[in-house]
């Protein structure tokens, strides 16, 4: 636990658009990640998403890690998950963010049991404890009446969702440089158990 390093924000890319979610995390990723003396790393699934790569740096993104992969064209659960967890197991990030879209909803819980860490849902408000180094993840509670604080500290990566419309997107920097790293993941035939057949 104590070589995970960096602040990772999970892009998330619809039929050629990225969630406006995600460009809000890239704003909060950052603060985080300069908190922290960090890197901020966009991590970018799906199909075709390279030209989203420059896109990340310009809105605070260090680096970036794309999986360009025809299997992962559509969201599915299996390939996502899979997809995540490797990147995970490869690099041991110290936090991660993902937006609470329908999507994200989806994959946080899968990625946070499989990884055997945390998964604060559906947070509205995010700090990092300086002494400690821990993320700070606020949620509502009890019907939305109280606020809970929750922490995370025995496993990585401590992980969120984070509602929609309630962090300050990135500020665009035109001409920002950063790093892309191409990964790819194998799947086996069967592992992705859903095929999207027609989206209406």
């Amino acid at each position: 636990m104590s070589d995970a390093r960096n602040v990772w924000v999970f892009i998330e890319v619809i039929r050629g658009k990225v969630k406006g979610v995600s460009l809000e995390l890239l704003g909060q990723g950052r603060k985080m990640a300069d908190d922290l003396g960090e890197k901020l790393v966009a991590v970018i699934p799906g199909n075709d998403v390279e030209e989203f790569a420059q896109m990340a740096i310009r809105y605070g993104a260090d680096e970036v890690i794309t999986v360009d992969q025809k299997e992962l064209k559509d969201y599915s659960t299996d390939g996502y998950t899979k997809a995540m967890c490797t990147l995970i197991k490869k690099y041991n990030p110290a936090v991660l963010l993902i937006g609470a879209t329908n999507n994200g909803r989806d994959l946080g819980p899968r990625v946070s049991s499989r990884m055997q860490t945390g998964l604060t849902a559906d947070c509205t408000e995010l700090g990092v404890d300086l002494e400690t180094r821990l993320v700070k993840w606020t949620r509502p509670a009890f019907g939305g009446n109280l606020m809970a604080t929750i922490l995370c500290p025995d496993h990585r990566p401590q992980m969120s969702t984070v509602r929609p419309g309630v962090m300050e997107k990135a500020q665009y920097q035109e001409g920002r440089k950063g790093e892309v790293v191409k990964l790819n993941v194998s799947f086996k035939e069967g592992e992705i158990r859903t095929k999207v057949l027609e989206i209406v």
